[in-house]
């Protein structure tokens, strides 16, 4: 292999962002991201075509290498990490067989129950180290044998988005262990398959790629990929890790008992642990980081900044075309009137369950909730109550890891809504927990960068660079008093959540019965398309 640069690309829920890296002056030297799409066809459902992942992903690399101040050739190996608990069939040819059913896809609820009733959840506990729930891949794989048998019976690899990618880039079929561990066959302990259970769930053991350590060099750059994508014909590609795992190396969670708290569409609080003092907790998911004998004591978010976003297309067109005038990005205008709220927003609580609630509830009936509107309660307490809202979710996961034994006193940041100085201290406020915010622009392609560095040999430990490429450039610190105040505010939203569970199941059951199949979309204040 040849060259300095490494090139490492993150697939997101809605976005692809990619970077290239010069290990020989350990910086950044080129970015790009693109968005692609998502489709909620039926309530609960939640898809994207593979290929939207590959357009996005080829328009990323292909700017990133007009970047660059030198050749494609520089270019020594790319790595690619993305998205989990995605379910995306290919067949033979490694054509998708229809589009991918995402991590926020509920729909397989009843082969949940069924997987309980014929495997038992206690055997999947004990092969994968994780809960039955719709969000895994098997439950979905088992929803298309039910519903759409002639795509099920041609399957021919079940695959990761990064996994998908890494097969347009090489032609090869290929599974890091992060993605392996949203499979329930894989031996979260031995790190392995273990077919039986594949077999006792009935699927074919033949439906699953070779499992290869995050850093390993599983191909190379074909032909095709490289007039796709500008990069050299023979570049080497490295086997990447989960977008969790990435964004963790990038930030600098690397030693066992650091946190790390990932803010996108979704969110993710992963506490870094050895793989042999796993604990025995099963809200909080577990899969392995992309260093070799750690793993991430995961518990995934679904609607931190899909909240806002939510906000944003459906209340605030004077706030969209004011930030197009003033060329301002539209959530710091948003999230600006919050600022004149007081904290606890005057008692307005926000449950951020918009589509469904995974850590620690695992609910796929839960639906958004505002609980305590007033007279007085406007457009700014709605937003705050939001960002408050979404800052409880997470502080319910701070609390079961703690009580896992877990012990952090602080989290390291990274995404989208964490360039908010409000944000953060609400999130710091709430949790009682000190923020570290390293000075990295994008954690996740910087860390798949530093995995394919590892592969291509340029690093001997992919911690080895972590230090001057991630270091600390702000620290938030928690306001005791306020903390005080919020714990008694997360007693109440937390009793507001167990008060109305069974009105949401029955809701659920309602929405089921007399929506219609494709509800009215429609955008904007005014409610225009």
């Amino acid at each position: 292999m040849s060259g300095h640069l490494t090139l490492g690309i993150d697939i997101g829920t809605t976005n692809v962002k990619a970077c290239v890296l010069d290990t020989a002056e350990g910086r950044v030297v080129a970015s790009a991201a693109a968005e692609h799409p998502l489709h909620h066809p039926h309530p609960g459902w939640a898809e994207q075509d593979p290929d939207d992942y590959w357009r996005a992903v080829s328009s990323c690399i292909a700017r990133c290498l007009n970047d660059c101040p030198g050749p494609a050739s520089d270019v020594a190996a790319v790595s690619v990490s993305g998205l989990v608990g995605v379910t995306l069939p290919v067949d033979r040819d490694g054509r998708p067989l229809r589009r991918a059913m995402i991590w926020m896809d509920s729909r397989s609820q009843r082969e949940c129950e069924e997987i309980r009733e014929q495997v038992g959840e206690d055997r999947i506990k004990a092969v994968n180290g994780n809960r039955v729930a719709p969000w895994f891949i098997e439950p979905k794989a088992m929803w298309l044998r039910r519903h759409e048998p002639e795509v099920y019976a041609a399957i021919h690899k079940l695959l990761s988005p990064a996994g998908y990618c890494t097969l347009r880039l090489s032609g090869e079929y290929a599974m890091n262990h992060g993605d392996a561990g949203l499979f329930y066959p894989y031996e979260h302990r031995r790190s392995r398959w273990d077919h039986s259970l594949t077999e006792a769930l009935g699927l074919s053991p033949g439906v699953y790629p070779d499992i290869h350590p995050s850093d390993t060099v599983i191909g190379a750059v074909t032909s095709r990929a490289a007039r796709e994508t500008g990069l050299r014909e023979g570049t080497a590609v490295v086997a990447g890790g989960t977008d969790i795992g990435a964004a963790a190396l990038g930030a600098g969670a690397i030693e066992t008992g650091q946190a790390y708290y990932s803010m996108g569409t979704g969110s993710n609080l992963g506490v870094v642990v050895p793989r042999e003092e796993l604990p025995e907790e099963y809200r909080i998911l577990k899969w392995p980081h992309v260093i070799d004998g750690l793993t991430l004591f995961d518990a995934p978010m679904a609607f931190t900044g899909a909240s806002l976003k939510w906000f944003r297309d459906k209340f605030a067109d004077p706030e969209s075309a004011l930030a197009e005038r003033m060329g301002r990005n539209v959530f710091d205008l948003v999230t600006a009137q919050a600022e004149r709220i007081t904290p606890g927003a005057d008692g307005l609580l926000y449950l951020p369950y918009l589509g469904n609630s995974l850590s620690p509830r695992w609910d796929g009936n839960a639906c958004g909730v505002f609980f305590g509107m007033q007279p007085f309660t406007s457009r700014a307490h709605v937003i705050r109550a939001l960002i408050e809202g979404v800052a409880f979710d997470l502080y319910s996961n701070v609390r079961i890891a703690e009580a896992g034994g877990a012990d952090f006193p602080e989290l390291v940041l990274n995404g989208g809504p964490t360039k908010s100085a409000l944000w953060n201290q609400i999130t710091a406020n709430v949790t009682g927990r000190r923020l570290l915010i390293p000075d990295v622009d994008e954690a996740a392609p910087l860390g798949d960068a530093v995995v394919a560095a590892s592969g291509a040999g340029l690093y001997d430990d992919m911690r080895e660079p972590m230090k001057d490429l991630a270091p600390v450039r702000d620290v938030v610190e928690p306001d005791p008093e306020l903390h005080a105040m919020y714990a008694d505010f997360f007693e109440l939203w937390s009793r507001i959540y167990d008060d109305l569970a069974p009105s949401m199941s029955r809701h659920h059951a309602l929405v089921e019965r007399y929506s219609d199949p494709e509800p009215s979309v429609v955008s904007g204040a005014g409610g225009g398309s």
